[in-house]
């Protein structure tokens, strides 16, 4: 009988333990306000007023509102934004993209440190 027990619960183990590959997009991580920090997250929010800021690597974060500015420090993160004329965009780390979008007229003040990142404007 304790085999028998043994292998059922081994199979249940195999039935409902996701594997790592399943797990991989829920992402893990911190968010306080329009500040993301964690890997594989993807999420819309809204800024409020607040800068946004990203750091981690894998994230899908889409930023709406009123966003004075964004800080992006990482790998491979992807975010799309709104921002205010003239708010700065500061990227560093490895191959991470920005797309921007302005409220109203004007141009973001960008810097970017790091390889292979771009900022750009939404098309």
């Amino acid at each position: 009988m304790f085999r028998h027990a043994a292998t059922a619960l081994a199979l249940g183990l195999i039935v409902t333990t996701p594997s790592l590959a399943a797990q991989r997009g829920q992402g893990t991580g911190t968010r306080d306000g329009a500040a993301i920090n964690g890997v594989d997250q993807a999420q819309e929010i809204d800024c409020g007023g607040r800068p946004a800021e990203v750091s981690g690597s894998g994230n899908r974060i889409n930023f709406t509102g009123d966003c004075p500015g964004l800080t992006v420090n990482g790998v491979d993160n992807q975010i799309g934004i709104i921002l205010r004329p003239g708010a700065p965009i500061s990227v560093s780390g490895v191959e991470n993209v920005v797309t921007w979008r302005v409220n109203g007229t004007g141009k973001p003040k960008v810097s970017v440190q790091g390889v292979d990142n771009r900022v750009r404007p939404a098309s």
